[in-house]
């Protein structure tokens, strides 16, 4: 079995083209390109718009996205993305509502892995 590190290995041998064509790649389910909903607003349930766009996120998980933040969430109103994040070791709590702006889901989760897997920070032990 392919440990995560190895992943997380892999893609920092990527040039930047790269890690976003395997950004996009990943995000293809069932021939549809998932992307986030940035208009905030649920459609049906109160909540599905948040549910789907942190499944989207999700779909990177098993990169250890998580495993650097106590807390990593993104939001959308009206086509504007905000991110909080905090990271595990420390209380440095990063809230931007303007650093996505124009950007694509591949481009937003291409900064997540910059803020995360590629920063160097420390990350919880997890097994």
């Amino acid at each position: 079995m392919i440990q995560k590190k190895d992943y997380i290995q892999d893609l920092k041998k990527m040039t930047k083209n790269e890690i976003l064509c395997f950004i996009r790649a990943s995000l293809i389910k069932d021939g549809e390109k998932l992307s986030f909903d940035m208009s905030g607003y649920d459609n049906n349930k109160k909540g599905s718009c948040t549910i789907h766009n942190q499944n989207i996120l999700n779909t990177f998980s098993y990169l250890g996205l998580y495993d650097y933040t106590k807390f990593l969430f993104l939001d959308f109103y009206k086509g504007c993305p905000a991110i909080y994040l905090m990271y595990w070791d420390n209380n440095d709590f990063i809230f931007d509502d303007d650093f996505f702006n124009g950007y694509s889901t591949t481009e937003i989760i291409y900064e997540i892995f910059k803020l995360t897997i590629f920063s160097n920070k420390a990350k919880r032990r997890r097994g």
